[in-house]
């Protein structure tokens, strides 16, 4: 009796626990679907009329999101909306306009101009007959790509593209009477982009374009091709801005895969001054070592400011500082001067580290280039045949440095600091959303892949040495220098504020991905 009301309670528990369980998951269903299933609806009308505009395309910028309005110009969008979005409007003999929306429901009624008219600078450029057969080519590698992927891109439209060259800039303009359709048949999508602008400077080789994005999802054939699309969309999201973004968003960078170094861009003025000429390992302690470093560093100084009893001095006291200093106190190693005189471009860096023996560095701020490294150690030790008096030496060195600056005076340079650093480093202390900021560069290194074949042959084409491929590596340039605020789906804004060097700018619309896409 006793076992049977035990049992009795255990299958009532049971039932109550299923209960429970049934109502749970159905709670859950219900939440699953009310965080998932948004919807916005407006009204476009004519901004001069007020009358509502029939047939009008509607969609979540970079998104499956679309529609048309209907006949009294209304339209409803319904599905996984991460907010803010851009929503685009765009009708025939009217202008694209985007809003901004930052939640669901209802927006205000959206009127549309008639299409602008293109700037002055452009509209005085006469269309080129033969646009297409001189720059599509160079129009195809900077808008799609030239990837693998992007070989089974196929632009359905070309002839409603719009070509214009200034022969005195050397710049390209494109343009699109209609939004251009392409068909990407490596990740199964119909992609339309409303071309806003697309300016290509052949002298500066920068390519900026700008625009709207709706995908369409394309229905497969068969089993294997939609296999081949989903695993084609995987392989495009690993390691993509998106995913980045993504992941900046959950603060976890280094668990998906990506190393953050910082990149410091500077001038040729400032590139002797960051970037050693040699970093040694010497043990200070040693005599004939020292001697040895004592030689070098008196063979960088300026003798016509300095006489021996000067130079004997200076030499002593960097003996008494190797034979005093403690370990990690780095030491300053340069030629006095006085405030009238200009600084010796050579100094060195001296530290002492725990294993006794001494990091030494040497930085010659008249380098402007790699190339110049051999240069200042020729003009070092310059000797003229002739006329050897120390004015003739002199002139022909400054001559020599003349040549040198002139031959590097349009090149600068990157610095990358080695350690990486955590995505926080980086995120705005303070924000109540996520915002993303470097005052310099942030250099962007996805290591579970490497750089393709396509890749490696177009950047280093030039180079007679075959190149091996390295893992992806990007640049984030920000350059308006302010943050830009990143959210869950990795959509970020102002987009226009991030400027892409390296691997993310050889990654276009060919392996564009919707915001919308699930890996």
């Amino acid at each position: 009796f006793n076992y049977f009301r035990l049992r009795n309670k255990v299958l009532v528990l049971c039932r109550k626990l299923l209960c429970m369980r049934i109502f749970i998951i159905c709670l859950l269903i219900h939440l699953n679907f009310f965080v998932r299933a948004q919807e916005l609806q407006g009204t476009i009308v004519d901004i001069v009329t007020g009358s509502p505009i029939h047939g009008a395309t509607v969609y979540v910028n970079n998104s499956t999101l679309g529609t048309l309005t209907d006949e009294k110009g209304h339209f409803s969008l319904s599905g996984k909306i991460v907010f803010p979005v851009d929503v685009v409007v765009s009708a025939v003999s009217y202008g694209t306009r985007s809003i901004r929306v930052n939640q669901a429901g209802t927006i205000a009624p959206v009127k549309l101009d008639l299409e602008a008219d293109e700037l002055p600078a452009v509209k005085v450029l006469p269309p080129l007959k033969d646009g297409w057969e001189l720059y599509g080519k160079d129009f195809m590698e900077n808008f799609i790509s030239y990837s693998a992927f992007a070989g089974q891109c196929e632009i359905l439209n070309k002839k409603d593209l719009v070509f214009k060259m200034d022969t005195e800039k050397w710049i390209l303009y494109v343009s699109a009477s209609r939004p251009i359709r392409i068909r990407n048949k490596a990740l199964g999508y119909m992609i339309h982009f409303d071309l806003a602008d697309y300016t290509q400077h052949y002298l500066t080789r920068e390519v900026y374009f700008l625009g709207y994005t709706r995908f369409e999802p394309m229905k497969p054939r068969n089993e294997k091709q939609r296999l081949a699309w989903e695993s084609n969309r995987k392989t495009a999201f690993e390691g993509s801005l998106n995913h980045f973004m993504r992941s900046v968003y959950k603060k976890n960078t280094a668990e998906q895969g990506f190393q953050l170094n910082v990149v410091v861009r500077g001038t040729v003025g400032e590139y002797g001054e960051r970037v050693p000429l040699s970093t040694d390992t010497l043990d200070l302690k040693d005599t004939a070592v020292l001697k040895k470093f004592l030689f070098h560093f008196a063979g960088t100084l300026d003798r016509s400011r300095m006489n021996d009893s000067m130079v004997a001095a200076l030499l002593l006291g960097v003996k008494k500082w190797v034979d005093t200093v403690p370990a990690g106190i780095p030491f300053l190693l340069r030629q006095p001067s006085k405030a009238d005189e200009p600084l010796n471009p050579h100094k060195f860096v001296l530290e002492k580290i725990p294993a006794g023996t001494f990091k030494v560095v040497h930085y010659d701020s008249s380098r402007t280039n790699p190339d110049d490294s051999l240069d200042g150690s020729l003009m070092n030790s310059l000797e003229l045949v002739g006329d050897d008096s120390a004015e003739t030496k002199e002139k022909m060195k400054q001559e020599m440095r003349e040549k040198m600056k002139q031959r590097h005076a349009a090149k600068a340079f990157d610095y990358l600091y080695t350690t990486p650093w955590p995505v926080d480093s980086f995120l705005v202390k303070g924000s109540e959303n996520v915002r993303l900021f470097c005052k310099d560069m942030i250099q962007v290194m996805y290591k579970n892949e490497l750089e393709e074949k396509e890749y490696i042959e177009h950047t280093y084409r030039l180079k007679s040495k075959k190149a091996e491929p390295s893992p992806q590596t990007s640049l984030l340039v920000f350059k308006q220098n302010k943050p830009v605020d990143v959210y869950a789906n990795g959509n970020f804004t102002e987009q226009y504020d991030l400027f892409l060097e390296g691997y993310w700018s050889y990654e276009k619309l060919d392996k564009m991905l919707p915001l919308d896409y699930e890996p």
